[in-house]
């Protein structure tokens, strides 16, 4: 980045993706001491979104920091709460934690002259309209808690979360545009402002590899603003352990740090710090420190329109197998064990995704590419799991989701953009796409996967997995351990997956345990 960057470095979040810890709302306070004191991260964030937080938990954290330690927080260590969205979720929601946030401020004010909490993330962001009105309600908020208790605090900025593929080829129009709109209403740009990129959400759409190429486009652009803005913009990444969310880990930090060149701040979630060798997060975060941020990768115009082509190419592949795995993904899911308090959401998927609007990225694809890519998306909303229990189903059949038309895209590439396209996908936007299927390849049993999947089904998932070891020399390294689990529970697995099936409780629990198990041995629940 061109700017000297003055923002924390490590996000330590609430997300449920240990496999070996589940942790309750009230051990959360705990956990972000922990955080701060054992691990070293610099930022913690509360989490709100679709999860049953009380709402006093930024009070409680603030104060226990205040109390048990002599750290400062908003200057030793800051806290940002992830809101709930108002348009995915509700209103009250949104305003009862910014209230939350007032009172935190107003007990730290108390206790120094330094803010508390000075941003919040608003996950699921698709429109300008969406972050103006946020910010005013945290404006109205404050000027609430001003008239109400004599205490005026710095309005906390709002950071856009951008979590999928199609708003992620727009990020930077959506900063530009919202720095704009945000100095017409509220008089003044601000000083800084951060956006929060998701790697989850997009592969969930659209795949592993799109999902990269698109957080990648959007760091670039992001990047190109801030040396173009009075603004300090800043890039929080969002990743987790398991390639699909990121691959973020000690042992993959070297590539992971190359792959996101620009990023700020990436988040430390709870796989690594809980379910990964004792000492990796420590390791990790020192080693995040060291390095963030690193110099982005420019891309010229032309690099630009291949990237956006490749997304649509892989983004297509994928989407069609993974419509066809929609039901039998919703029933194994449910079967992985919930690591955090989350609210209830009517339907056994979880949340409803929404068909996303792909006439963002089919507008800047090639014709045929972007004809191909809308012929692919689901005709109607699929139900479908968080993307930590989506990956953990998909890994919990042999078939991580890294391989899911990855191979086949491949090819398809090669013939329509040329082998020198697929040369700069691999040596330039996409340099640990090796690595990352060979790590995935330890999870990999097609035989297993081959009893949840229609005849058509496999036969392309069969494809994908030859062609990416003819064309990257991919070979297949099984975990041991993990086949016989994989193997012995096949029968109950089978019939959890069965549309109607009811499973006895004993066996319910044993395939729960066995999922763990195999949840523990690859590190990460999903």
């Amino acid at each position: 980045m061109s700017k000297k960057s003055t923002y924390p470095k490590v996000m330590c979040t609430q997300h449920p993706d240990s496999a070996s810890r589940y942790i309750s709302t009230q051990e959360e306070p705990g956990e972000a001491i922990e955080a701060a004191v054992v691990f070293g991260c610099d930022e913690y964030m509360p989490d709100y979104e679709g999860k049953a937080t009380p709402y006093h938990q930024n009070v409680q954290i603030v104060s226990r920091l205040i109390e048990e330690t002599d750290l400062v927080p908003g200057k030793d260590v800051f806290i940002t709460p992830r809101a709930p969205s108002a348009v995915q979720e509700n209103r009250f929601r949104q305003l009862m934690v910014m209230m939350s946030i007032a009172e935190a401020n107003h007990g730290a004010l108390e206790y120094s002259d330094v803010q508390a909490i000075n941003e919040f993330v608003h996950p699921m962001t698709g429109t300008v309209r969406e972050i103006l009105d946020a910010q005013q309600h945290m404006v109205d908020v404050s000027e609430l808690a001003k008239k109400e208790f004599g205490f005026a605090m710095e309005v906390p900025r709002i950071i856009p979360l951008i979590e999928d593929a199609p708003a992620l080829l727009h990020a930077r129009e959506l900063a530009e545009n919202t720095l704009l709109a945000w100095k017409e209403r509220f008089g003044a740009a601000p000083e800084k402002f951060r956006v929060f990129l998701g790697k989850s959400d997009s592969a969930l759409s659209f795949g592993h590899v799109a999902s990269t190429l698109s957080c990648k486009y959007a760091i670039n652009g992001i990047s190109e603003l801030n040396s173009e803005l009075d603004t300090e913009t800043g890039i929080i990444f969002g990743a987790g352990t398991l390639p699909f969310r990121g691959h973020l880990d000690l042992k993959n930090a070297e590539n992971f740090f190359r792959q996101y060149r620009g990023v700020g701040t990436i988040t430390l979630q709870s796989a690594v710090r809980y379910s990964h060798e004792k000492g990796d997060a420590e390791a990790l975060v020192k080693l995040a420190k060291e390095k963030l941020p690193e110099t982005p990768d420019l891309f010229s115009t032309e690099e630009k329109e291949e990237l956006v082509n490749l997304i649509g190419i892989f983004g297509a592949r994928y989407s069609r197998i993974v419509r066809e795995l929609s039901s039998t993904i919703n029933r194994l899911s449910d079967l992985l064990p919930q690591q955090r308090d989350r609210l209830m959401h009517r339907g056994s998927g979880g949340y409803s995704r929404s068909a996303p609007d792909i006439s963002g990225i089919v507008s800047l694809c090639r014709n045929d590419i972007g004809k191909e890519l809308q012929t692919s998306m689901p005709v109607e909303d699929l139900r479908l799991p968080r993307a930590i229990k989506f990956t953990g189903a998909l890994y919990s059949i042999g078939l991580p989701p890294e391989f899911i038309g990855t191979g086949t895209a491949l090819k398809e590439a090669r013939e329509k953009l040329g082998e020198e396209a697929c040369e700069r996908l691999l040596a330039k936007y996409f340099p640990s796409l090796t690595s990352d299927l060979s790590f995935a390849t330890g999870y990999l049993d097609l035989n297993v996967a081959s009893r949840f999947l229609s005849g058509a089904c496999f036969k392309e998932v069969s494809k994908d997995i030859e062609v990416l070891r003819e064309t990257l020399g991919l070979e297949t390294h099984p975990e041991p351990s993990y086949r016989i689990l994989l193997e012995m529970m096949q029968p109950e697995l089978l019939q959890a997956g069965t549309a109607g099936s009811c499973m006895d409780e004993e066996v319910s629990q044993l395939v729960c345990s066995t999922l763990t198990k195999m949840g523990k041995i690859r590190k990460a629940l999903g």
